[in-house]
């Protein structure tokens, strides 16, 4: 089993911060999209659900090889990093 952390670049990947929409935990049977919790305070916004909604979209289209195909996919405002799943959340 592989993580992927999904995080989204709403300036694009050079010009700013990004938010870390959720994990990608790809297993040779597929991919589960794990989202990031959002905060006791907070309820979750209608852009958290449009980029979770993106992100399904990714995932779903990345066919049998999620992990390689996500790591490799060229976006300005997507990019994905494998994490150690030991790692507390």
């Amino acid at each position: 089993m592989r993580v992927l952390e999904a995080r989204f670049h709403p300036w694009r990947k050079a010009q700013g911060p990004f938010v870390v929409v959720g994990r990608i935990v790809c297993r040779r049977g597929g991919a589960q999209i794990e989202p990031e919790p959002v905060g006791l305070e907070e309820q979750a916004t209608a852009r958290q659900e449009t980029m979770l909604q993106k992100l399904a979209y990714l995932v779903s289209r990345s066919g049998r090889d999620t992990f390689r195909r996500l790591r490799d996919l060229r976006s300005e405002f997507w990019s994905f990093v494998e994490i150690d799943r030991s790692r507390p959340s």
